[in-house]
Order: C-alpha cells, then structure tokens, then sequence
C-alpha cells in the first residue's frame, strides 16, 4: 500500500539551525538535549520508585517487573521501525510525535489507579521512546557540520549520563515528598518545553515524494525482536534449558532468518540489508553489543558486591555507584573536542582498550580494599565509556547517507539495548552459578564466593572488550576503507 510521506532534512542551511559560525550550540540542539535527558531520567526514576509502586498497587513482585519490562520490550521491538519510518515520513514531524507521545504517557503513568493502567501506559511510554531515541540522534547529525558533530554528539552524551546519573537521587526525593505519581509528572514539563523548541528551533527543507512503507517487515521484526527479549530476559529465573526460553531464541533465530530473506525480496525494504556489507557499519554495531554487555554488569554487579561482600551501608553504597556515571558527565564533551581533533575512530579504538584494562583491574578487587579501590578501577572503565559512546555515534553518522541516518541512529540505540538485555542475562546467570547465590538459602552467599563471582565476571569482561577493540582496529580500516575523506 501506498502513502503520502516527507522525506525530511535533504535540504538545509546546516550553519544557521544549530550553530553559529563558532560553533556556538543553538536552540535546536537544547530540545533535543531535553527530550534525551527527559527519557533516561525516567528510566533511572522508575528503578528507584519500583518497590513502592508495587506496594502502593497492591500487586505482587512478578507483576511489578512489568512496570520496567513492558517499556523495554516496546522499546527494543519498534525502535529500528522508529528510525526507518522517520527517513520515510519526516524526522522532526515524528520526532514531535515521540515528544508528545512519551509526555502524554508520563502524565497516564502518574494518573494510574492500578497496576494494568500503569503496565499499560508505560509500554506507550516505550513507543515514544523509541521515536526519541531513533531520531533524535540522527536529526542532531544532519543539522551539525561535519567540524563540529563530536562537539554535538558530546552534548548529546552529557545530557544522556546526567538524565540516568541523575535518576536515583531525583527520585528519592520525589519518592519521599510527593509519592510515586510525581516520578511521572516530572517528565510533563520538560517534555513541553522539548516539543515547543524542537517545533520552534528546527526549520527544515522537505521533499515530497512517493514510497512503500514496508509493514509486514515492522511487524515482522518488532516480533523477533520481542521474542528475543522476553526469552533473555526468562533466562535468570528458569534456566536456558527450559523449554519456553528454548521456544522464544529458536523462534527468535527463526524470524530473523525469515526477515533477512523477506527484506532481500522487497523493492521498498524496512532495512536495505546491503548497509551491513560496509565494514564500518556493521563491526561498530557489533562492537557496540559487545561493550554494553560490559558496562551493563557495572550496573547490575557493583551493588550486590558492595553491600554483601564489602558490607556497605545503602546509603554508601548509593554514593560510591554515582562515581561512574559522574565521570562520565565530566568528560563527555572533551571526548567529542578529542575525536574531532584526532579521528573518532582511532579514539573509539583506544576507549575500547581502557574499558579492557578497567575491568581487568576490576577483577583483582577484594573487599579488604578501602571504597577508593573500587572507585578508580570503576573510573577507568567509566573514562573508556565516555570515550567510546561520542565516537561511536560520530562514525555511523559520519558514513550514513541522508535517508539512512534515522535508520543507523536507532539500530545504535538497538545494539545498545540488545547488549544490556544479553549482559543482564549471561553475566547474570554466571555469577548465580559462580557466587552460589543461586543455591544459597534465601538468595543469600558468603563474600567470599561473591567476591570471586565478580572478580571473574570482570575478567570475562576484559577479555569480551578486548575482542571488541580488535574489530574496530583502526589501521584495518585504513587499508581497506576510505571513510577519512569527506
């Protein structure tokens, strides 16, 4: 079936929507900071407020792990959609759209009486995000200069680390004072004031024409996607041998084998699967799997470690896991100044490297250590981070073709998804197994089998960023590609 859409960004007086001839950051750039800020702190909120909004619906445990999942298995399955439709319909219209979306949806959440209503509108939340996050990146790319997309991809990242740095104390004070529902209706105003900039700021050209939109290939992969999801995620609590998780990867194989396949025979494809023939493309989407089913475990570990084997309080605890993402808030935009002025692919390369030796130091930590000892080795796998994410999405922008970049801005946002969830359940798994945690009485283990869990899983990482150092090997590129020239 056919449709009337835009192809929006072809045409555009780059200097004068986002920067000055200095480089200065303009309006545009600021509504779209908002909007990613507006998104991760709500994410980070929600973890923090879970355990009184179970207790405040009145619903169980199991129940309750839908507020978070149903956000995440929206997100994960329309978020390649989201990017592909935007290079199809217009990426500020349908970037506005996901603005309006995900403030709407805040608003439901807050309202929400019971635990359906709030499962409900948080899986719409999802799907605005998923315009959010697939576009907003990608519509920051077309309006920057080459000279300055670090600078703006670095701005990006700040505000991304500050939303979900954030998150835990933003919460706890909304928590304490005005109760869950405001977690939620934070998210109104700031999402206002991204939608009225964003409408205001960015003015651009558009193209009329003719296309397919290609919806049994959305359908299709938002189905394997989810499948894919779900099953990862059922991996901790019933095993990989059970037959349900068994059912969803193989249907999850299944289905991306038949998408490949339906997607070579369209004349208009959801995805053009011969991007993933460009080298570039497909290692760093790769690459970017492989790091955040790293960093996901200096996410999820660190707490269980700090307070069973270290024995920290809850409140030290909270403060010495703010260390990292602060780190990261620190130097985000000198890691976009430093892959302008050296080449982003040559620093993506070496961040990978110290996130290697971050967490081959992390694996030597035993709880005889005094909290500075976790707090440098966690600095530097933090460091690496932030030197990995702004160069990251410099690359992909940097080769993708105008129609292509809302697509490759959500399958960056995708492979980051999909290498948590994987890290979330393989390291997870792994360390019950290696900590005992998963034999012990009550969930409980001695610091001892923690501290050995960790430090092993943490050695596991070094040796996972290493090989992801090695496909992004710059020099590799430089013999075969010729993505330096402009």
């Amino acid at each position: 079936m056919k449709t009337q859409t835009l192809d929006s960004l072809s045409r555009i007086n780059i200097a004068d929507n986002l920067t000055d001839n200095e480089g200065i950051i303009k309006p545009a750039i600021v509504g779209i900071s908002i909007s990613l800020f507006m998104m991760n702190l709500d994410t980070s909120i929600v973890s923090v407020g879970l355990p009184t909004m179970i207790k405040s619906l009145n619903t169980t445990f199991v129940s309750g792990q839908w507020f978070v999942l149903i956000y995440l298995l929206v997100l994960t399955a329309f978020i390649t959609a989201a990017g592909r439709l935007g290079d199809m319909v217009g990426k500020k219209k349908l970037f506005l759209c996901g603005i309006a979306i995900f403030t709407i949806a805040s608003l439901l959440c807050g309202l929400s009486y019971n635990a359906a209503f709030l499962v409900l509108f948080r899986g719409v939340q999802g799907l605005g995000a998923a315009l959010i996050l697939s576009l907003g990146m990608a519509i920051a790319s077309e309006l920057t200069p080459k000279k300055h997309l670090g600078k703006t991809m670095g701005i990006l990242s700040t505000v991304t680390a500050l939303g979900i740095a954030g998150g835990p104390s933003v919460g706890g004070v909304l928590l304490s004072t005005f109760g869950w529902q405001s977690m939620f209706l934070v998210n109104v105003p700031f999402g206002i004031i991204a939608y009225w900039l964003t409408y205001k700021s960015v003015n651009l050209s558009v193209i009329k024409k003719t296309i397919n939109i290609d919806w049994i290939g959305i359908l299709l992969l938002a189905a394997t996607l989810s499948c894919y999801c779900i099953g990862m995620t059922m991996i901790e609590k019933r095993g990989l041998s059970n037959p349900i998780v068994l059912t969803l990867l193989a249907t999850t194989l299944i289905g991306l084998v038949a998408f490949v396949k339906f997607e070579m025979k369209k004349t208009y494809p959801l995805l053009d699967i011969s991007i993933f023939k460009n080298k570039l493309i497909s290692r760093n989407l790769i690459v970017t799997v492989l790091v955040y089913t790293v960093i996901i475990t200096t996410v999820i570990l660190p707490p269980f470690y700090l307070s069973k084997a270290a024995n920290y309080s809850l409140v030290k605890v909270g403060l010495v896991l703010s260390f990292g993402p602060l780190v990261t808030v620190a130097f985000s935009v000198y890691a976009g100044k430093i892959a302008d002025k050296y080449g982003a692919k040559n620093v993506m390369f070496y961040a990978v490297l110290l996130i290697a030796a971050g967490c081959l130091c992390m694996s030597t930590i035993t709880p005889a250590e005094n909290w500075t000892g976790y707090l440098w080795r966690i600095g530097i796998i933090a460091m690496g981070l932030n030197f990995f994410k702004t160069p990251n999405n410099t690359v992909i922008m940097e080769v993708a073709k105008p129609d292509q970049r809302g697509l490759l801005s959500s399958f960056l946002s995708l492979s980051r998804i999909l290498g948590q969830i994987t890290g979330t359940a393989v390291m997870g798994v792994i360390f019950a197994v290696l900590s005992g945690v998963s034999n012990a009485s009550q969930g409980n283990s001695s610091p001892r089998s923690i501290t050995y869990a960790f430090d092993k899983i943490f050695l596991l990482n070094a040796f996972i960023a290493l090989f992801a150092a090695l496909l992004i090997y710059p020099r590799t590129f430089k013999q075969k590609h010729n993505f330096d020239k402009p």
